[in-house]
């Protein structure tokens, strides 16, 4: 899997998200920031985003991601 295709991923399910990616092959660290975070916990999240690659995770298209979310700065 390449970032291109986690960021796209990302892109089409969470609104504004911008995805700062590192890694290869199968294990990748992402960096999520939406303003659709805002009111939600950290665990859900990190859920929105996970569920985005469910079917990858299952099928070991992508092994590992570390995923961390945040707001834009502006909402704050």
């Amino acid at each position: 899997m390449s970032p291109e295709k986690i960021k796209a991923m990302i892109q089409a399910q969470i609104k504004d998200a911008q995805v700062v990616t590192s890694g290869e092959d199968c294990n990748f660290a992402i960096e999520v920031i939406s303003s659709d975070f805002e009111g939600k916990s950290p665990l859900q999240c990190h859920r929105m985003v996970n569920d985005i690659f469910k079917a990858e995770l299952e099928s070991g298209a992508l092994h590992a991601l570390s995923i961390k979310t945040r707001l834009p700065e502006s909402s704050k």
